[in-house]
Formats: structure tokens, sequence, C-alpha cells
């Protein structure tokens, strides 16, 4: 009856942690077309002021212009969860 229960208890924390597991949640938005300057930010720049229609500059290839939210600046960074304004492609950079 003992070892029943502690199979159980196992069970019971084995899905606990499964369902702790963190979830990286992104989302792209691509409504962004054009660049304010044909220039390449630096890592961790605004890339993206809130209420802009143009990006302020390009992100470099390793990271993401992104940002908590839709309204709130973006910056340029390698982590690619949160809010991604995809950068269109640029013929400065042959990307």
């Amino acid at each position: 009856m003992l070892k029943v229960q502690y199979v159980f208890v196992c069970f019971v924390l084995l899905n606990m942690f499964d369902a702790a597991t963190i979830v990286k949640r992104s989302y792209s938005d691509r409504t962004v077309r054009g660049y304010v300057t044909e220039r390449t930010c630096w890592w961790n720049e605004v890339c993206k002021e809130e209420f802009q229609t143009l990006f302020r500059c390009k992100c470099p290839s390793w990271s993401y212009c992104r940002s908590p939210g839709r309204y709130y600046n973006a910056i340029c960074s390698m982590t690619e969860t949160g809010y991604i304004w995809d950068q269109p492609t640029s013929k400065w950079r042959g990307q």
C-alpha cells in the first residue's frame, strides 16, 4: 500500500512540474514597412518609437526589434519573445 501511495505522489509532483513549464510567447507585427534613416541600430537601442509608423533603424541580423507590447518603445534585443516588430528587408544590408 505504501508503494502505491509513493507512486501516486511522484506522479502528482511530475505533473505539477510539467504544468509549471515556462512557455515563451511572442507576437509578430508586420504593419510597419519603412525606415526613418538607413542605418543599423546598436544593440539595446530603440528601433521603433511608440505610435510611430516608421522604424528608426534596422536591427542587426542576430537581433529582433521587440517590445513588451504594441504601445511601447521597441529595442534591438536578442530575445525573440514578446511583441516582435518584423523589420522589412533592406537594400543596404542585402537581406
